[in-house]
């Protein structure tokens, strides 16, 4: 399976994504935004997680894009089907799949498909599978936090993306970029290799692959 998948996220200096309520804040400048704006522009699918949707509630498309067909699929990690009706990711901008798990037996409205895979938590190895099965290659993961987690945790990337807010934001139970478990030994922690180091604005975007 010949699958690219990049994360991409911003962060605070102090490694947050959000403010310590959870609530959502500017992170990217000007500049980054056009850089995300390319990176879906390249993608065919950009991926978050039910939390996002909920707190957030993205459109997850390319801006000021007049040709709707050219938008990315929408891809919503949902175990339990939380989805609500009124999401910006279930209007006609572009084609949405929500990905569910063995037992849900709802179903979520909207122009959505719905893909069932995992039982407890969203096999996202299967997944992959099932989207390349759809023809969407080139997957752009945009978070949250568990959601990049399980990514990471199971080494499912070619290259992530961060750029780094001249902010700090603080809190011990703030969101970062890495949520989930985490690791529990130095050496059971994901490596990687700094590919460029970049100054955008007043901010600096890291891309790493693995080592």
């Amino acid at each position: 399976m010949d699958t690219k998948i990049v994360i991409n996220c911003a962060m605070s200096a102090d490694g947050k994504i959000a403010l310590p309520d959870r609530s959502q804040i500017r992170l990217s400048n000007k500049e980054d935004m056009e850089r995300v704006n390319k990176l879906r522009k390249e993608s065919d699918a950009i991926l978050v997680g039910i939390g996002t949707v909920i707190e957030d509630n993205p459109r997850l498309i390319i801006k000021n894009n007049k040709n709707l067909s050219t938008n990315p699929v929408r891809v919503v990690l949902d175990t339990n089907g939380r989805t609500p009706i009124n999401s910006n990711v279930l209007d006609d901008k572009s084609r949405t799949i929500i990905a569910v798990g063995n037992h849900f037996a709802g179903e979520i409205p909207g122009n959505s498909e719905v893909i069932k895979c995992g039982d407890e938590q969203i096999d996202i190895e299967l997944l992959m599978e099932k989207l390349y099965e759809r023809g969407l290659k080139n997957i752009l993961v945009e978070g949250g936090e568990n959601v990049l987690w399980s990514f990471l945790n199971q080494n499912l990337f070619d290259e992530i993306n961060i750029f780094v807010a001249s902010l700090i934001v603080g809190g011990a139970k703030t969101p970062t970029v890495a949520g989930g478990s985490g690791f529990t030994n130095k050496i059971d922690t994901l490596q990687l290799k700094l590919k460029e180091a970049e100054k955008i604005g007043n901010g600096i975007l890291l891309k790493y692959c693995k080592k």
